[in-house]
């Protein structure tokens, strides 16, 4: 077999003057066996991992000794840190650090530092020249002080432990205490600042779900009218009128559809792939809480069925280890269910399967095995997952359709990790309990999930976790131990216990009914679709009783019935929404 870095073929698929060409050309020499190397041309492209010693070499550092030092040090730590953690050390010590001392202090050779040098270099990171060549403060500024503190300490410490390798090295640490202590006011402000965020962000979530969902019904039903239309067609949809007209040259030239407003030209088969995957990755991120690379790492494997001992079927979504290595399950509410058979359907092929497809983690820079992803296209013959960039691109251009604003006429700016914010001060601020999110969205300490959430009483978690850990030290430590058989099952019996005539309970396990079983009047009440006529039966009744104690001058049951009154046609509402927009209690196609 010929190696692909010196075989004449890749040449000639790289001179090829179409891309198609060159993927169609590749893959089929590749089958062949022709030639060596990745199946997909664009990896071939796609840079790997560098190691520690070439991340460092990016910076140039003059003297051979102390790069040596980064590099061992570096290497020392990598097997606790992934990729881009690594790169961003190196970065920090031997960017920011090192190369800044040996430009400012030429033939410098040691770790230990003047005190006025130091207190140079401190000043000058802390600083960082925009795109516009202006001096402003670096956000990072107390990340890039913890390592080079961490650095110091750590040489310090392995000094005793291994004196021959680490000793010559041990130096003061020039960060102290006080530069340490002013980031944790850097911290809360910048926690501060990201609740603001997110609570001005929370109000404006509907519109921009309504415009995804509105573009996505606009663009499937103007590639659905342009369809076999010759140029000339004029076409109205949903109000806007469009004209078919030709576009481009030769092999470039389209059939697209010109908007008589503006004169814009729009390719509706485009348009409406761009629209659908819009709109289904801000539903996916908004109801799940995940990360922008656990939602592009999501396959249909991700999706599971637990039958509980009822025979109810309970959709799960299990989620790849990401950001850390930690797999986490948690149950599919009936709206994220609905968009993920959505997805799954879209990107089915002709067997009914979904095409298995590698992906590039474009921040560890290797690419996975080929899975059935869901969020996924066809391309050069193949298919590929979507980047994050992609995703940045469809919320900028649903954003631009909005024209969502501030009370200040700012423009109100979405990032894919807004969604995870607010999905954790929804869930922490509607009754569910902080250690719970924190297992949801995936994270270690609930010191993070804190951070999530823009309005959740401090003092109260504060003395909640006080006194958890207070009776914990009080009971017995038998009580701390696998479960038994049947305790378990009595833990399945209570999903059962959640079914009630209108949908479903969702109260935490082993929490007693708060209501007395006035379940339409109960916040925890979760109402189906299909109950919708049974919530439809007990509207007219209430009214019909309503009448009567009026008639009775019954005016206390009056005012009890007209509170429940109220309440259902708020859950009645809510089924209306969810049938509205096609969701059912358990989609079928999910799986």
């Amino acid at each position: 077999m010929k190696d692909f870095r010196m075989s004449e073929e890749p040449v000639a698929v790289v001179a090829a003057e179409h891309t198609a060409v060159r993927v169609a050309l590749w893959r089929a020499l590749h089958t062949k066996g022709q030639i060596s190397g990745p199946t997909s041309l664009k990896a071939l492209y796609m840079q790997g991992q560098l190691t520690v010693g070439q991340l460092v070499d990016r910076y140039d550092l003059k003297c051979r000794p102390v790069r040596d030092l980064i590099v061992s040090y570096i290497a020392e730590r990598s097997p606790a840190m992934d990729y881009t953690s690594l790169s961003s050390l190196a970065f920090f010590l031997g960017k920011l650090f090192w190369a800044d001392l040996e430009r400012h202090h030429p033939g410098i050779d040691s770790l230990h530092l003047a005190p006025e040098a130091a207190a140079a270099w401190k000043k000058r990171v802390s600083v960082r020249v925009d795109s516009k060549g202006n001096e402003v403060p670096r956000n990072n500024r107390h990340t890039v002080l913890n390592s080079v503190r961490a650095f110091y300490l750590d040489l310090s410490q392995w000094a005793y432990e291994d004196p021959a390798r680490w000793a010559a090295w041990a130096a003061p640490c020039p960060i102290r205490k006080g530069d340490i202590d002013a980031g944790n006011k850097h911290k809360a402000r910048r926690t501060a600042r990201m609740h603001a965020r997110t609570r001005t962000l929370a109000e404006f979530v509907p519109a921009l779900v309504s415009t995804a969902r509105t573009r996505r019904e606009h663009a499937s039903a103007l590639l659905d009218a342009a369809s076999g239309q010759p140029a000339g067609t004029r076409i109205a949809v949903g109000g806007t009128t469009y004209e078919m007209a030709w576009h481009g040259e030769g092999r470039r030239r389209r059939l697209l559809a010109r908007r008589q407003l503006d004169g814009a030209l729009i390719d509706p088969a485009y348009e409406e792939n761009e629209a659908f995957w819009a709109w289904a990755v801000i539903e996916v991120m908004r109801l799940s809480g995940l990360r922008i690379e656990e939602v592009m790492e999501l396959t249909h494997l991700s999706v599971r069925r637990y039958t509980q001992p009822d025979g109810q079927v309970v959709p799960l979504l299990q989620v790849a280890p990401s950001k850390i290595d930690a797999e986490r399950v948690f149950p599919i509410s009936p709206e994220l269910a609905h968009v993920l058979a959505q997805v799954i359907q879209r990107v089915r092929g002709d067997d009914a399967t979904i095409p298995l497809c590698p992906r590039y983690d474009t921040l560890e820079r290797t690419w996975g095995p080929p899975l059935p992803h869901l969020f996924q296209r066809r391309t050069g013959g193949g298919h590929q997952v979507f980047s994050p960039a992609s995703v940045r691109n469809w919320l900028e251009r649903t954003l631009e359709r909005a024209g969502l604003r501030d009370v200040d006429g700012t423009p109100i700016r979405f990032v894919p990790h807004d969604f995870r914010r607010l999905f954790a001060t929804e869930a922490v601020n509607t009754g569910l309990p902080i250690h719970i999110a924190a297992a949801v969205l995936g994270h270690r300490s609930l010191d993070t999930t804190r951070g999530y959430t823009a309005v959740y009483p401090e003092e109260v978690i504060r003395h909640y976790q006080t006194f958890i850990h207070d009776r914990r030290a009080a009971r017995p430590a038998a009580e701390y131990r696998e479960p038994t058989g049947s305790e378990w099952a009595e833990f399945e019996r209570h999903f059962t216990l959640r079914k009630v005539a209108y949908g479903n309970c969702d109260r935490p396990y082993g929490s007693p009914c708060a209501h007395e079983h006035a379940c339409v009047r109960c916040s925890m009440l979760r109402p189906e679709p299909s109950r919708l006529p049974l919530l439809r039966e007990l509207e007219a009744n209430l009214e019909e009783r309503i009448d009567e104690a009026r008639q009775r001058v019954w005016l206390g049951e009056v005012a009890g019935l007209q509170e429940t009154l109220t309440a259902l046609r708020a859950k009645a509402r809510l089924a209306e929404q969810l049938t509205a927009a096609g969701i059912t209690d358990t989609p079928a196609s999910l799986t």
